[in-house]
């Protein structure tokens, strides 16, 4: 099952094997599929649409994002902390 990211209002979706983020849900699920029937291996087509990707260790969830997720402005690759992010499996 794909994670749901959710940071403030905005909702965004990681596949449950490589941890790739993706805006849509239906991509995360396609993501997930190419991983599973392919391991060890990535989907380039798929890759090129993430957004990013999450490290959901028990300790310490982390999203690192290619961009800023308010849309503000671009920037490199940084961490949202627990407190300010949630991150479950979807139903």
């Amino acid at each position: 099952m794909v994670y749901v990211v959710e940071i403030g209002d905005l909702k965004y979706y990681a596949c449950g094997v490589c941890g790739l983020l993706y805006e849509t849900q239906e991509l995360a699920v396609k993501c997930e599929e190419f991983c599973k029937s392919h391991p060890g291996m990535c989907s380039v087509e798929l890759a090129k649409h993430s957004i990013g990707y999450i490290d959901p260790s028990k300790e310490h969830q982390k999203v690192f994002f290619k961009i800023d997720p308010m849309r503000k402005c671009s920037r490199r690759v940084f961490t949202i902390c627990k407190t300010s992010v949630n991150i479950y499996r979807a139903c």
